[in-house]
């Protein structure tokens, strides 16, 4: 394809993926998230214009065990949600979860979407651990979960729009698809740091650190080695749990009950007994 049909191309999936009748409400409605005058009933009453699906799945995602049902209860309200999540997550997981109802039924689509959320999620737990704040690990959490939507998008747009365009095949989807990831953080008005973060190929370091970008490829790769190594699965072998830890804090719980919460629970493999692949060797007999 010359450039100009291919800019034409990517204009025409970004118009009509972002219709009303599309997406199922107008990038305008989630305006009132970058209010920050906006009052209690404002914010709440954005439940009625997303979408019962979506706002259950919003739901139970805050009320996961990381966000909250461990310390701090659980959550009722939209604007509870808005608050514990933070206005800029609750908008990237509003617009991803409507891609991801858009596909239901399309496993090869529904994998992306799990492998982005495991990479935010994946990614949150090595920012924390090598000891950013906690404001940049939510950093490092979005940039995972927006690692692939612009792959998402194309997928969706060709399902439902598109079948039969031979244009639209692995190599157009691999080359341009940031080209929608960008257009989506424009859109939605999401930070300008995602531009930074996900657009890398390799592991971004300043001069004595390693990057928020870095630290999302770190996750993103690892995710992608999983899910390609072990049948489109992220795998993770926690260790024994030491006698009297709680065993609902520890990380491979918190992690199966965020897959647990958004229905992606088949993307998740924990081992907790590692299986012995080779026969225990004795030595060489003494003759």
């Amino acid at each position: 394809m010359q450039q100009e049909e291919i800019l034409n191309l990517l204009d025409i999936i970004e118009e009509k993926m972002l219709e009303d009748e599309t997406l199922g409400f107008s990038p305008d409605v989630l305006a009132i998230l970058d209010n920050v005058e906006a009052s209690n009933n404002e914010i709440e009453m954005l439940k009625f214009r997303i979408g019962q699906h979506i706002l259950m799945r919003v739901f139970s995602f805050a009320n996961s065990a990381y966000y909250g049902s461990i310390n701090k209860g659980g959550i009722h309200t939209f604007y509870e949600v808005v608050t514990r999540l933070g206005m800029s997550h609750t908008k990237a997981l509003i617009v991803i979860l409507s891609l991801q109802l858009l596909a239901r039924d399309d496993e090869e689509i529904e994998e992306i979407f799990a492998r982005s959320f495991a990479s935010s999620v994946i990614g949150k737990i090595l920012a924390q651990q090598v000891g950013m704040r906690e404001d940049m690990a939510k950093k490092v959490e979005l940039g995972g979960l927006f690692s692939e939507i612009g792959m998402m998008i194309i997928h969706v747009y060709k399902k439902l729009h598109a079948p039969d365009d031979e244009r639209i095949d692995k190599a157009f989807i691999d080359k341009y698809h940031p080209y929608l990831t960008e257009r989506i953080i424009d859109v939605f008005a999401l930070p300008d740091f995602l531009n930074t973060m996900i657009f890398h190929e390799g592991l971004v370091m300043e001069a004595n650190y390693i990057t928020l970008s870095g630290i999302t490829q770190l996750a993103v790769q690892f995710v992608h080695a999983s899910f390609s190594k072990y049948n489109h699965q992220l795998v993770i072998e926690p260790l024994a749990v030491p006698s009297g830890h709680d065993q609902t804090i520890s990380l491979d719980h918190i992690i199966e009950d965020q897959f647990n919460s958004l229905g992606l629970s088949k993307y998740l493999r924990v081992v907790r007994k590692r299986p012995r692949l080779l026969p225990v060797y004795k030595g060489k007999e003494k003759s």
